[in-house]
């Protein structure tokens, strides 16, 4: 089995050294994607329905970060899906 980057074309064969090879060098031998821009965008970060207050779409991916110290709660950060304008949530 071959682990390939569609950025670079990297490659490792598991279990085995790393090496580079080629499409042709590959072909025939099973691959797995694990990462590729061409099926899209990769999106790991949660979604939820909230208006941007740039653009006024009405989706963002949210997560939180600790911006303060332990004893305060950590702040709430919002990006929206259609102008990637990022806001914080005071609550």
């Amino acid at each position: 089995m071959t682990f390939v980057c569609d950025n670079c074309g990297f490659s490792d064969k598991a279990g085995k050294s790393v090496t580079m090879s080629t499409e042709e060098e590959l072909s025939g031998a099973p691959t797995i994607k694990v990462l590729g821009e061409k099926e899209g965008k990769l999106n790991a970060l949660p979604t939820t329905k909230i208006e941007c207050p740039k653009c006024g779409y009405g989706e963002a991916n949210w997560w939180f970060l600790q911006t303060r110290s332990g004893d305060e709660p950590p702040t709430q950060f919002y990006r929206c899906l259609k102008c990637s304008h990022t806001w914080r949530s005071y609550s």
